[in-house]
């Protein structure tokens, strides 16, 4: 014996059906709160940041095709069902998907149509979106270079996209490592944030920053002093119609180690390079 692991490493796509599996098993996230609709008679800090990103959608939709990228079981393209003629839900998760068209028809949402795809091999024409929004989802992703590429190809010019992406740089990314039981994921700095959009060609209009603390983590222990569930409070208080937490993830000395940046890009057309 050598003592030497002879397990050959994952491949992306090994990783990726790990992730799936979790996703599917229903012992982790279940198909009943793995996604979920704002509650606008509460005030706390996880309603009023999903507030926001909706907000942020609508203010932003184009006419024309709209895609909710890894939509779980579709609840927030429920809350736009009226503002498109043709709504598109993509995510990798069989039972997600077979809830939400179960939704869709107990709702009469027949313009809204869900589909089993990989974020990163989108089952759509080029070209063929108006807006596209992905909510608490990309930095589960392992091939987070080729799903740019898909949102960048599937967008057609002019169109927007509204991404919710991870900072690696932040207080939240070192909590996420100490839950070693849930799935990994795949947070990434925001350079390369910038970078995967200019060379998709999507042209940054409007940048958001949240989550300057862990707001939902246990752990580690030794960060106890920022875990602690009282900072929700003053983090989702609004002045002068933001949160707190968003103030401060904007000041210039804090924004590189805010955790949640929510960006906003229109596709940029072959003949108009700069914009």
């Amino acid at each position: 014996m050598t003592g030497r692991n002879d397990t050959p490493p994952k491949t992306v796509a090994d990783v990726k059906n790990d992730i799936r599996s979790a996703y599917e098993s229903g012992d982790i996230y279940k198909t009943e709160t793995i996604c979920r609709r704002p509650d606008e008679a509460k005030r706390e800090y996880a309603d009023r940041l999903l507030e926001d990103k909706l907000s942020t959608i609508r203010h932003h939709l184009r006419p024309g095709p709209l895609l909710d990228l890894c939509c779980a079981t579709g609840e927030h393209l429920f809350v736009f069902a009226d503002c498109t003629d043709e709504g598109i839900g993509i995510d990798f998760s069989r039972p997600f998907i077979r809830e939400a068209r179960e939704q869709a028809a107990r709702c009469g949402r027949a313009h809204l149509r869900f589909t089993v795809g990989d974020a990163a091999a989108l089952p759509l024409p080029d070209a063929s979106v108006a807006t596209l929004y992905s909510l608490s989802a990309l930095y589960f992703i392992p091939d987070i270079e080729r799903t740019f590429c898909e949102i960048g190809r599937v967008l057609r010019p002019g169109g927007r996209c509204i991404l919710d992406l991870g900072n690696s740089r932040s207080l939240n990314s070192v909590c996420v490592r100490a839950y070693t039981e849930l799935p990994p994921t795949f947070h990434i700095t925001i350079a390369e944030m910038l970078r995967l959009c200019e060379k998709n060609r999507l042209r940054v209009v409007e940048h958001r920053r949240f989550q300057l603390l862990p707001l939902w983590a246990g752990k580690p222990r030794w960060m106890w002093p920022l875990l602690h569930p009282a900072w929700k409070k003053p983090m989702a208080a609004r002045i002068r119609g933001r949160m707190l937490d968003e103030w401060l993830c904007s000041l210039p000395l804090l924004r590189n180690f805010a955790f949640r940046h929510l960006l906003v890009c229109e596709k940029i057309a072959p003949s108009s390079k700069n914009g």
